[in-house]
């Protein structure tokens, strides 16, 4: 999980360095066992992004079945389904109502 490569979009955007300690930190804590992670960043800066990173190299690594994204409010969920988390494509759904569909690998709830 550690060793995993940054999603790179091809536009030469890379985290900013207390991005990468975000980043870092959060996977090394997922790689040491532990199951739930809240991570607090301040307002601009790239909460989207370090979460969109750190999920990629969860997810690409294999090394979580399911990973729940959640955020506030409804819009956010769809802006982030839409742009942002895009790579992720058909392992990616929206939950709606109280169900959770197994068939997919990250899910964005409210």
């Amino acid at each position: 999980v550690i060793t995993q490569d940054y999603h790179d979009d091809g536009s030469g955007k890379s985290p900013r360095y207390y991005q990468l300690q975000a980043i870092n930190k959060t996977v090394e804590a997922v790689a040491a066992g532990q199951n739930r992670v809240l991570l607090v960043m301040a307002t601009g800066t790239g909460k989207t992004y370090t979460a969109f990173q750190i999920i990629w190299r969860l997810w690409k690594s294999r090394a979580k079945k399911r990973i729940l994204f959640l955020a506030d409010r409804n819009i956010l969920v769809d802006q982030t389904k839409t742009n942002d988390f895009q790579p992720f494509g058909t392992a990616m759904t929206k939950v709606t109502g109280r169900t959770v569909d197994p068939a997919y690998e990250i899910h964005l709830a409210l």
